[in-house]
């Protein structure tokens, strides 16, 4: 075959599609799209985020916030306890040994709770805690409106993001706040409560509680809280919380 011959019988198979480069790899009939996959770049897939990042995400939230408090705190305090858990119990703001140590209701209050819980058989294991407020107001000063105002979005978001089945509300400011009352916790605790967020499309049980550090001064009042741990024990048991 001479020149001309060649260049005419390449153009004509050019005339037909047929490539004339040389391949890297054999030509499979099977799977004729082989080197466009190869050259394709491989996309990593969403990673869905867990609820560990979240929370992070959310603690980095709280960091940023502009609260007064923050100044003078030592601590941001977030929680403890178990964010997989269908219960969350929440309290007013951090006091001297919380913010010591960063973690929610780990003074005396905060082994009296735990005490008055475990009651019940609910303990850090299988409930989730933290505050409504995040920094130690000064002096351990009860945290005023404007603080609340500020930290009651991301608290709210908190909520959100654990998603619990009840929430336990410690003494009268976090449920105040939270069920959006003007009753004190004399008239909230004892009563069946739900705490409703149209955001978040939530409606989720919960019942108020006196404070740990109110029965400390209210010793009187203890009798009252057993029979509150008791109806949610009742409750849990009832409605198969845990």
């Amino acid at each position: 075959m001479n020149i001309t011959n060649i260049k005419s019988f390449v153009e004509f198979y050019k005339f037909l599609g047929i490539t004339d480069c040389v391949m890297r790899h054999p030509r499979n009939k099977f799977n004729l799209n082989l080197s466009i996959k190869e050259k394709e770049e491989v996309k990593p897939k969403n990673r869905i985020m867990s609820i560990s990042d979240r929370l992070e995400n959310l603690k980095s939230e709280i960091k940023a916030l502009d609260c007064n408090l923050k100044e003078v705190a030592t601590n941001l305090v977030f929680s403890d306890g178990n964010h997989n858990s269908t219960i969350m119990v929440l309290g007013e703001a951090p006091g001297a040994n919380e913010d010591k140590e960063g973690k929610p209701f780990v003074g005396e209050a905060g082994k009296l709770l735990d005490k008055m819980l475990g009651y019940i058989d609910l303990n850090r294991n299988n409930f989730y805690i933290s505050n409504i407020v995040f920094w130690r107001p000064p002096g351990n000063r009860t945290p005023n409106d404007k603080e609340i105002s500020k930290c009651l979005p991301l608290t709210k978001k908190h909520i959100g993001l654990i998603k619990p089945k009840l929430l336990i509300l410690v003494g009268s400011i976090a449920a105040k706040s939270l069920l959006s009352s003007q009753d004190g916790i004399t008239k909230l605790r004892g009563q069946e409560h739900f705490y409703i967020d149209k955001d978040f499309n939530l409606k989720i049980p919960a019942r108020a509680i006196f404070h740990p550090a109110y029965l400390f001064r209210n010793p009187i009042e203890k009798k009252r809280t057993w029979e509150d741990l008791l109806e949610i024990d009742e409750l849990i048991k009832k409605e198969k919380i845990l």
